[in-house]
């Protein structure tokens, strides 16, 4: 065999990997192959640029949708920040647990897992699109598109999602006895119907929103709301689309624009502020707390014309009440995998044990490419750190007995 350990995806899962296996086995031949033309392209984006290495609040139970405790166990957020540590990276812990390069920019980290891969004697091979893939009785051996082979006696699949990936690790894992469940967009835009909706693209507010289906809420959160012309965006947003890949049947979203407000106490608030602002035009009974277009938005649904706020009828006040508890839009999909931030579905952690497939022997798994995904905000960073590492740890250690399906 030409290498001892094979990692097919140089992304962050990948990178991760091939740093815990050669210092678990400096001996080891370690080589990461990459479909692009160089290893992790895909951690400049993250975070905005800046990379938004990990949360501190992560736990197994933020992550969807098996158990994946025994890993965040062996590598929690605090001893992702000592690995980066160790490589020389320093940062700083900002709102909600979520933890940034000290120098603002993703580059600083991919920087850091490169120079330590060199350091460590980790090759690098790029342009290797891997189409095909076999296990012998001395290893595996990979086919990239054009011809060119790979051999090695563990091989580690790292190969990101669906969203923002070039080479299928589905694929590969599917020719070597794996299932994959469906894959759907996660972490992205919801398109809805339009209505409602006019004249509010890049109008953005803080509420809550939440997914609705029938009367049933499958998951309600708290943060920005971007207005689109397709439909509704931001963080909030992103959170919900988790949710409506694994809901079955159609959906709706639910905007509180008043979320620290019972419906009872939105109508006393609205009735008390039209008493308030008696003297003012309606276009400007909103003003000072939400944009005037979407405050005008509003208005006009609920039949309030151009006249003084104290000539609004009773009932339209109740109506603007109800629609700022409860705005409903119809979700007609999502803007799918180009503007996605992970895939939701994948490899089925049942089938591995400690990241180890059970169908093959000497194949390890790790990031993305398993059935697992989590919020917004480093939660997915944090599984791709950990596992890679536990993956790349349990290849090295098998490395000591014989075979590949040692």
């Amino acid at each position: 065999m030409e290498d001892d350990i094979l990692i097919l995806g140089g992304g962050a899962a990948g990178l991760m990997a091939a740093i815990t296996a050669k210092r678990a086995a400096p001996g080891a031949r370690v080589t990461i192959l990459e479909a692009g033309d160089r290893v992790g392209k895909k951690i400049l984006s993250t975070g905005n640029g800046r990379c938004n290495l990990t949360n501190l609040r992560a736990r197994a139970g933020d992550y969807a949708p098996a158990p994946v405790g025994a890993v965040l166990g062996q590598f929690p957020p605090a001893r992702v920040l000592a690995a980066f540590s160790q490589m020389g990276l320093c940062f700083r812990e900002e709102e909600d647990g979520r933890v940034y390069p000290a120098s603002d920019a993703a580059s600083s980290v991919l920087d850091a897992l490169r120079l330590t891969c060199a350091h460590l004697g980790v090759r690098e091979r790029t342009g290797f699109l891997a189409v095909r893939a076999r296990r012998g009785r001395e290893g595996f051996t990979l086919e990239a598109e054009g011809g060119a082979r790979a051999q090695g006696a563990r091989l580690l699949l790292a190969t990101g999602g669906k969203a923002g990936s070039r080479v299928s690790g589905y694929d590969v894992a599917g020719q070597l006895g794996h299932s994959v469940t469906r894959l759907l967009p996660g972490l992205a835009p919801l398109k809805t119907d339009g209505a409602g909706l006019k004249g509010l693209n890049g109008v953005r507010c803080r509420c809550a929103a939440s997914l609705v289906q029938g009367g049933r809420t499958l998951l309600r959160e708290e943060g920005e709301v971007l207005f689109k012309d397709y439909g509704l965006s931001g963080i909030a947003v992103f959170q919900l689309s988790r949710a409506l890949a694994r809901a079955a049947g159609p959906c709706e979203v639910s905007l509180d624009l008043l979320p620290d407000k019972t419906p009872a106490q939105a109508g006393e608030w609205l009735r008390a502020r039209a008493k308030l602002l008696a003297w003012r035009e309606t276009d400007a009974f909103l003003l000072g707390m939400m944009h005037k277009n979407l405050a005008a938005n509003l208005l006009r649904a609920c039949g309030i014309g151009a006249v003084r706020v104290e000539a609004i009828p009773q009932d339209a006040l109740d109506r603007l009440a109800q629609r700022m508890k409860d705005w409903r839009h119809r979700v007609t999909g999502t803007q799918g995998f180009p503007n996605a931030q992970v895939t939701v579905g994948g490899v089925p952690l049942a089938e591995t044990e400690a990241l180890a497939s059970k169908r093959c022997p000497g194949l390890y798994l790790a990031g993305e490419v398993l059935d697992v995904d989590g919020p917004c905000g480093g939660y997915n960073l944090q599984w791709a750190w950990a596992s890679g590492a536990c993956a790349g740890a349990a290849a090295a250690r098998s490395l000591a007995g014989k075979g590949a399906g040692a």
